[in-house]
């Protein structure tokens, strides 16, 4: 499972979410976004600190399947943001799991995202604790879709080590947790597969079954071959190589299965959700994804009314959301493009502006 959470992470905290948090925070724009930059990898450090031992693997597996975590959260975070009530809860949740993951540290570590990023403490701590549940969120999102234990998911953070390293850690953030710098941080935690990440849940039982994907798979070439025979019958070879399906009787459907270059999802008005018919079809985007080397460009539409700034704001979202599903679907997040958020002009009805486009490249 090849995931980068800190290129999701700061993929979902940035642009017109950044806007919108530092109207909130009664911060400027600059150091709303240095402290968003700095939170992301503070939070992934300690989450990778503490997954290297059975005690925090086992803290933060429950903290990420608890129903406190909300694994939409991505999707919902600008909502949530313009509702006092809501935020509030978010707020509550976040600072414990940033207690959790940095014990006695987390006054130290707020104030040093503030040192980094020119961001007024109380900011920095507001901004950390409405971090955190976006990246358990993304966490439960993958546990769930993966049905991953334990042992897995010590597995998925650790392999987070190099886009660490990629993104840097200031030294007063590194300080805060308690190393000189960013290389004896992760001096301090084994690489995944090291076999400390297994010990997180070495008392879980093993099944030794070596024999039964050798027997699936045989099963599986069993019913190919039945099938390529069944069908073979069925189709006959036309002038210059082309395929014809031959005739088959009145009360019979021939079979087609074909792969979907391009969908579209609509929305109703002011919601980034995504209903199941829609995800049906991002389904369908997804078997062609997988089934080819090809990239899955994302575009959210906008319509002409309203504040334009909210609009794109609600337009990104609404990509997110379907990233988020595609991902869900096996699409793996390298391959997908986001492309900026467009307006739609000409005869386009208001209720076609309210749509996601998804097309194969």
């Amino acid at each position: 499972m090849n995931i980068d959470l800190l290129d999701i992470f700061n993929s979902t905290l940035g642009g017109p979410l950044v806007r919108q948090t530092s109207g909130l925070l009664g911060e400027s724009e600059e150091s709303t976004r240095a402290a968003a930059r700095a939170a992301g990898p503070t939070l992934l450090a300690a989450l990778i600190q503490r997954a290297a031992s059975p005690q925090g693997i086992g803290e933060i597996f429950r903290a990420t399947t608890s129903d406190n975590i909300d694994s939409h959260l991505p999707a919902k975070l600008p909502g949530v943001l313009a509702n006092r009530g809501t935020m509030e809860s978010l707020l509550s949740s976040g600072e414990a799991l940033t207690g959790m993951l940095f014990g006695g540290r987390t006054g130290p570590v707020t104030n040093a995202i503030s040192q980094v990023s020119g961001a007024r403490p109380n900011s920095a701590m507001t901004l950390l604790s409405m971090a955190a549940p976006l990246l358990f969120g993304m966490l439960k999102k993958f546990v769930s879709h993966n049905d991953l234990d334990p042992s897995a998911l010590a597995s998925l953070v650790l392999r987070q080590r190099p886009s660490l390293e990629r993104a840097g850690l200031d030294p007063r953030i590194t300080q805060a947790l308690g190393f000189g710098s960013l290389n004896e941080l992760l001096a301090s935690v084994p690489a995944a597969g090291a076999g400390v990440a297994g010990a997180a849940v070495a008392k879980a039982p093993t099944r030794d079954k070596p024999w039964l994907p050798w027997a699936v798979a045989a099963g599986v070439a069993v019913l190919g071959v039945m099938f390529f025979v069944n069908r073979t019958s069925e189709y006959q070879e036309a002038p210059g190589g082309a395929v014809q399906i031959a005739e088959v009787p009145q009360d019979s459907t021939p079979l087609r299965v074909a792969e979907a270059d391009t969908t579209k999802v609509y929305f109703e008005l002011g919601d980034a959700s995504i209903d199941q018919e829609d995800r049906q079809r991002i389904a369908d985007m997804a078997q062609s994804a997988r089934s080819s080397d090809r990239s899955v460009a994302i575009t959210g539409y906008t319509d002409r009314t309203g504040d334009e700034l909210q609009n794109a704001e609600l337009a990104k979202n609404r990509a997110m959301a379907v990233r988020e599903a595609l991902v869900d679907e096996g699409v793996q997040v390298e391959r997908i493009v986001m492309d900026p958020p467009r307006n739609v002009t000409g005869d386009g009805t208001e209720d076609e502006a309210r749509r996601v486009d998804i097309d194969m490249r």
